[in-house]
């Protein structure tokens, strides 16, 4: 996710609710004399990086079981943050990066202190904010997709430098069957794809998706967002419907994939042999802290599910074993989407009712929950206080600098009337709402492509002349009502030309 504005420790304070710092060990005798606290990694990251004014997580050993302090060290600046007890414990520690005196972006030292002395220091990568009022937004489009797609998905894959960035588009339905088709093109600072040699989008001819696959999720893992080595890059492709005749189908196949990070090609897939504990398609999946999360959707039947599971993300890019939440969400829901922020997370929207066609439209609901998402632990959901001002299902999410965005997709009322909404985090998390009411878009602040099942994702470059964030959509199918098969397919991809 890119970098946002502040949570404040209020809400960071939801995270502990988990049960990741349930296990805190005994506070021993005096005697022998407590260990020196070590630092294995913070956020589960290779590169660790956060803005300030955000949680961290920070995992080590020798922590002992009451609260020590966490120093944060930029130049001659050094802060000392004492953690709530609720938010500690030997082995791990959450606490909120000091909001002021820290220069970012920039660099600063971490260390754990403790009466056994001082551990190791880490470095912390801090990531600037800046001020992005969504009202502002102005949309194009840019370089086509090669055919007209439904169903499909997309990831952008950071490069090697803060200027280079890739997006991977895998599998969807094309009108006729499902595809295995995968497509990648370079990123551009100002939204747009392609270049001077990049003239359409490539297709990875040499390794296509094993099989075909429509209403699958993807997610996307570095050495920023997980313990994989420096510069390596990985994206998943989750369940899904193998055919289209399938009604509705469904697969608990997780395939992965290594992009090169100077280039964007994509590597072989293979099929991890810790697949999902059910089939599901219309689910949905992503990364934060070293692990991969994947919530809702339909099983084989048609059914939506409550299921929540979550699975580490190994140092090769492999995934280790599922867990199944025992907090699920608190209604079945399928085609909603969903991010973690700071530690939440949260799951919008969605289609409660079952479902053989997933190409079908259908209304969702306006329901809005959240749960703390730490080191791969779910606690429980709350439904937000603030919901959606549109029942949406089947619709696409974007969040940068604080502000989300839910948009496109089937729901009640004439189509092009709510193609998107936004809102805020809310930093203290008041009266149970984590993100605040929401506010409508409408005119030239949305991009008015009318479609369902697109594939969407924010870029993780800025535009370099105003710093604004770039959201890209991509394909899907025409919204004309809220029962039937819908309209054509679409080959457009759009993306914001401001601010």
């Amino acid at each position: 996710m890119k970098p946002t504005t502040s949570i404040g420790a209020a809400a960071a304070l939801v995270l502990v609710t988990s049960g990741f710092l349930g296990g805190c060990g005994g506070g021993g005798s005096s005697t022998p004399p407590p260990p020196v606290p070590t630092i294995q990694n913070i956020n589960s990251s290779t590169t660790p990086t956060s803005p300030v004014g955000l949680p961290i997580e920070i995992n080590g050993s020798g922590f002992q079981a009451a609260p020590g302090k966490v120093n944060f060290k930029q130049g001659s600046t050094s802060i000392d943050v004492v953690p709530a007890a609720s938010a500690w414990s030997d082995t791990g520690a959450v606490a909120v990066v000091p909001a002021t005196a820290l220069t970012a972006p920039g660099t600063v030292s971490v260390t754990v202190v403790t009466s056994g002395g001082t551990s190791n220091a880490v470095t912390l990568n801090l990531v600037g904010t800046i001020t992005f009022n969504p009202s502002q937004m102005s949309w194009g489009t840019t370089m086509a997709l090669p055919k007209p797609m439904t169903g499909l998905r997309a990831v952008a894959v950071p490069g090697t430098s803060s200027t280079s960035a890739f997006a991977i588009v895998t599998g969807g339905y094309d009108g006729t069957a499902n595809t295995n088709i995968v497509w990648a093109n370079n990123l551009n600072q100002d939204g747009t794809v392609g270049s001077a040699t990049n003239t359409t989008w490539i297709t990875i001819t040499t390794n296509p998706l094993p099989t075909t696959l429509a209403h699958h999720a993807m997610a996307e893992a570095d050495d920023t967002n997980s313990l994989v080595a420096v510069g390596k890059r990985y994206v998943y492709v989750i369940g899904g419907q193998v055919n289209f005749a399938d009604a509705p189908g469904g697969t608990n196949t997780v395939y992965i994939a290594n992009v090169d990070s100077t280039a964007g090609t994509v590597g072989t897939w293979t099929a991890s042999t810790n697949t999902l504990p059910k089939s599901l398609l219309g689910l949905s999946a992503t990364v934060h802290n070293g692990f991969l999360y994947v919530a809702g959707g339909l099983d084989t039947n048609g059914n939506p599910v409550k299921d929540i599971y979550s699975a580490p993300i190994n140092s090769d890019g492999t995934i280790g074993t599922w867990t199944t939440s025992t907090n699920t969400l608190p209604t079945a829901r399928a085609f909603g989407t969903m991010f973690v922020f700071g530690g939440i997370i949260y799951y919008v929207n969605g289609d409660p009712n079952a479902s053989l066609l997933p190409n079908s439209q259908g209304v969702g609901d306006t329901l809005v929950y959240y749960a703390s998402a730490v080191r791969g632990v779910i606690g429980l959901w709350t439904p937000n206080a603030n919901s959606t001002p549109a029942n949406r299902a089947k619709g696409v999410l974007y969040t940068a600098y604080g502000q989300v965005i839910t948009g496109e997709g089937v729901y009640s009322g004439n189509p092009g009337s709510k193609e998107m909404e936004t809102a805020t985090v809310n930093a203290n998390n008041t009266t149970t709402a984590a993100l605040n009411p929401w506010t409508g878009l409408t005119g030239t602040t949305d991009p008015g492509a009318n479609v369902f099942n697109a594939a969407a994702f924010t870029s993780p470059l800025f535009a370099p002349t105003t710093n604004g964030p770039r959201f890209l959509l991509l394909g899907g199918q025409a919204f004309t009502a809220t029962t039937g098969l819908g309209g054509a397919l679409s080959s457009t991809v759009h993306y914001n030309t401001a601010p």
